[in-house]
């Protein structure tokens, strides 16, 4: 259990028999943490979802928690909704290769799904909404992202479009109003209050959403503890809003200089774990013996979806 999901999968059971027969008890799998590895960042997409395949299958439908980092796919979450329905976290950090329906999904067949990450990926507000439909009882909802602000993104495009076009009579569209500009800021706001009213736990951070998308999910969310909206720039840190948030345990405001120290308002950094140290990756670097002795430890055949040693 202290060796972690990457490090078992890597060969732990090349000790000896009895390791091997340790390494396969589905109850270490109950929690599966593949994140903060070398290994992510060192191997390929398919290999990683390879070695997370197995450790699907060997949890026996018993999986109650599965986080990774940058290497899921859709296919993937397609794979452990068909496997498991006993998840009650899974935490995506980085993982650009999911699509919002497959994540829907696997949040379907998860009756006990309490806790969702999907951290820098946007993912669109009709997910939050959907998710309130299927899991009204969500506790803890993180959808970290890098702020950017889009409508200057657009302005700068308009601009430089105007500078590359000769037509002084160019129909220009009528501005936005500041209701419509609202509306569009506080699309995931909007969804999350709409739908998912018990939550405890939420963080935010990088959101567009304004003051009316924070008062909304105050309004929404009686049991809300914690809120992260740090790095929200829309939202004004007026005596109003410090009024609205004054009943949570933990806040963490835009400008905020002092983090809060809540574990429940934590993220996984994308490239976190990058130089992590010597792992077992690095003794299979030096030419240490290969991962397929493994297979003939195994008298059951059970290591034919081993795969990602070809890797090795």
């Amino acid at each position: 259990m202290k060796l972690g999901t990457i490090e078992i999968l890597m060969g732990a059971g090349l000790v000896c028999h009895s390791w091997l027969a340790a390494a396969k008890v589905p109850e270490l799998r109950r929690f599966v943490d593949m994140t903060r590895h070398k290994l992510v960042f060192s191997k390929g997409v398919g290999t990683m979802c390879a070695m997370a395949k197995v450790a699907i299958h060997r949890s026996e439908g018993q999986m109650q928690s599965f986080w990774a980092q940058k290497f899921v796919t859709s296919e993937l979450l397609d794979y452990m909704a068909s496997r498991t329905d006993s998840l009650k976290s899974i935490r995506l950090i980085g993982c650009t290769f999911i699509s919002p329906e497959s994540l829907a999904m696997l949040a379907a067949k998860c009756p006990f799904l309490q806790e969702i990450e999907c951290s820098h990926h946007k993912m669109p507000a009709g997910l939050f909404r959907y998710l309130g439909s299927v899991r009204p009882q969500l506790k803890r909802l993180r959808i970290h992202m890098q702020w950017f602000d889009s409508d200057q993104i657009m302005r700068e495009l308009e601009m430089e479009n105007r500078q590359h076009d000769d037509d002084e009579d160019e129909f220009e569209e009528p501005k936005e109003s500041d209701e419509a500009w609202e509306a569009r800021q506080n699309k995931d706001a909007f969804a999350i209050a709409e739908s998912l009213h018990e939550l405890h736990v939420l963080r935010m951070e990088g959101n567009s959403l304004t003051n009316i998308g924070v008062y909304a999910i105050l309004e929404a969310c009686p049991h809300l503890e914690c809120l992260d909206i740090s790095e929200c720039y829309h939202v004004d840190v007026n005596d109003e809003l410090k009024a609205q948030c004054a009943r949570l345990k933990h806040v963490w405001l835009p400008r905020q200089r002092d983090y809060v120290r809540c574990p429940d308002l934590r993220v996984i950094g994308e490239n976190e774990g990058e130089d992590c140290g010597l792992t077992m990756h690095d003794l299979w670097e030096a030419k240490v013996e290969s991962l397929c002795v493994e297979t003939e430890m195994d008298k059951d055949g059970s290591y034919d979806d081993y795969i990602y040693w070809d890797d090795y």
